[in-house]
């Protein structure tokens, strides 16, 4: 089973008026009871329009970044790096109503998405917030920090959510991970009790 991590730097804050200008994967392959995280891979999309000084303090890319042979981000475009061979089974981002917004199912071709804030509000109820960048601390993930940095690109990004979610997977598979990510957003006290509730009924089969 093959699941594509996701991550899209873009040209604004606003999903309607903005586009994506990088496009970030890895990929998670399970090689029998693990998963195996794989390079990330990245790709540069022309905008079209000058960025502004706001999305420049974000991700740090600049119009000198974008040669005049890079490709837009066209529909066929993302398609192709979505399904690049090998093809995945389920797609997976850190904060899937914003991926989404750009992917369509057209261009998604109804892959499942997980979610991996999602699956952290319901999985880790105790941490102390669910972006990407404090999961990763909170759980102490060791990380080659070449790969993990610098924050807010897409390969990065990508790259520790990966990490995220192979944690998770080591809680619960990719079904159940799916399950979680469409049920209802849990408010944070309810997940409080919901994961005290869970601690004591595992010590009560140890």
């Amino acid at each position: 089973m093959r699941l594509r991590v996701i991550d899209l730097e873009t040209s604004g804050s606003h999903p309607v008026s903005s586009e994506i200008i990088e496009f970030g994967s890895v990929d998670l392959v399970r090689e029998g009871d693990d998963w195996i995280i794989e390079a990330p891979r990245t790709q540069l999309f022309r905008p079209n329009a000058p960025l502004t000084p706001e999305t420049q303090a974000v991700h740090h890319l600049m119009d000198e970044d974008f040669s005049p042979d890079l490709p837009k981000a066209s529909d066929e475009a993302l398609m192709a790096l979505v399904h690049r061979s090998p093809a995945p089974d389920m797609l997976a981002a850190h904060h899937i109503a914003f991926e989404r917004h750009f992917l369509t199912d057209d261009i998604t071709q109804g892959l499942p998405w997980l979610c991996t804030l999602r699956i952290g509000q319901k999985l880790w109820p105790d941490a102390p917030r669910h972006t990407n960048q404090i999961l990763r601390y909170w759980l102490k993930l060791d990380l080659d920090r070449t790969l993990a940095m610098p924050a807010h690109r897409a390969g990065p990004d990508a790259y520790v959510t990966a990490h995220i979610l192979r944690q998770q997977l080591a809680l619960s598979p990719p079904e159940d991970l799916l399950a979680l990510t469409r049920a209802r957003h849990i408010r944070r006290g309810a997940a409080l009790r919901s994961g005290r509730d869970m601690n004591r009924q595992e010590k009560l089969f140890l």
